[in-house]
């Protein structure tokens, strides 16, 4: 990035500085699901066509928009803004993760599916969202973890072959 800048007139400059300075400025977290918004309540919460009694927990705002392009989703979402990670000092507790729990307490969801990232730091997450979220009535999932469409068996590394033997589920 910093070629770039050094290369591009000190015009382009300054309206980069400020389109930098504009999403600082006007894109925050919605209050509902901590997704980017330029509003108070981002447009996937306010949308009267999604289900208002399913979330996907997600690590990150990327991650909602690569399970939007599938378009095999139409609840709401919850993003954590990060993930359990022992490296980096982060635990369970540094998570934001109070106004998702207050909305499953108030009964108001009836499922939850977990959809944090299938490494170390996302299983901690899902495996401390489970303990926090299993105390109250609410059917929790998880994201399923297996083999990519389009591959050969042969190909599958050991771990995510083992994990896709575990999570079989029945075809009938």
């Amino acid at each position: 990035m910093a070629f770039y800048i050094l290369k591009i007139p000190p015009k382009e400059v300054e309206e980069l500085a400020r389109r930098i300075e504009e999403v600082q400025k006007f894109i925050k977290p919605c209050s509902l699901c901590n997704n980017f918004s330029t509003e108070e309540i981002c447009s996937l919460c306010a949308s009267p066509k999604r289900e208002k009694d399913v979330i996907c927990v997600v690590e990150e705002p990327k991650d909602i928009l690569a399970i939007e392009k599938t378009g095999q989703y139409d609840g709401l979402y919850y993003c954590l803004l990060g993930s359990i990670s022992p490296m980096e000092g982060i635990d369970g507790e540094d998570l934001n993760i109070h106004k998702l729990v207050k909305r499953v307490a108030s009964g108001e969801i009836k499922e939850i599916i977990i959809s944090t990232d299938p490494d170390n730091d996302g299983e901690l997450t899902a495996q401390f969202l489970i303990q926090k979220l299993s105390v109250y009535k609410v059917k929790i999932y998880r994201l399923a973890i297996g083999i990519p469409l389009g591959t050969q068996i042969e190909y599958i590394d050991s771990a995510t072959l083992g994990k896709a033997l575990m999570d079989r589920k029945p075809v009938s």
